[in-house]
């Protein structure tokens, strides 16, 4: 399967990138909780209410970690965090909770590694080896209607 993408125009006047053209990434669907739970019960010894109570468990963890101020690493699937959005203030008797705390949000990173010792990129777990198909059109089912040009694989993202 490929992550399917197409070409869109910038409309952002005044930008340095008005009328330039991207890529933008095209959803295929969603993976929900109950197919997750019913592909995980096909491929080991337990039941889906085995998975549910234990992806359950993870998620009050991970909650309970998160609202503690921690990092929760949770391997080859990455790093979760808070993170506060708040106003600048000139000093720090001016800053108050109420009024300059904007939003408290939850950070991902996936798990990654470095290609080279000393390298600044990093590959990461879920985009290594991607490959990318540029799509112009879907039908009604949203199925491909027509591909413009497959990639190959994307190995340093």
């Amino acid at each position: 399967m490929a992550l399917h993408f197409t070409l869109r125009q910038s409309n952002i006047k005044g930008s340095s990138v008005y009328k330039k053209w991207f890529a933008h990434t095209l959803k295929q669907g969603e993976l929900t909780m109950d197919e997750i739970e019913r592909r995980i019960q096909n491929r080991c010894s337990v039941t889906r209410a085995d998975v549910r109570a234990v992806i359950t468990a993870l998620q009050e963890e991970v909650e309970n970690g998160l609202k503690d101020g921690m990092v929760v690493n949770l391997n080859e699937l990455g790093k979760f965090y808070l993170s506060i959005r708040s106003e600048c203030v000139d000093s720090p008797e001016e800053f108050s909770v109420q009024k300059h705390v904007k939003d408290i949000v939850c950070k991902y990173t996936p798990q990654g590694h470095r290609i080279n010792a000393g390298d600044q990129r990093i590959v990461r777990a879920f985009t290594n080896d991607c490959t990318l198909e540029q799509v112009s059109a879907y039908d009604e089912d949203g199925h491909v209607a027509k591909r413009v040009r497959r990639g190959g694989h994307i190995r340093k993202i």
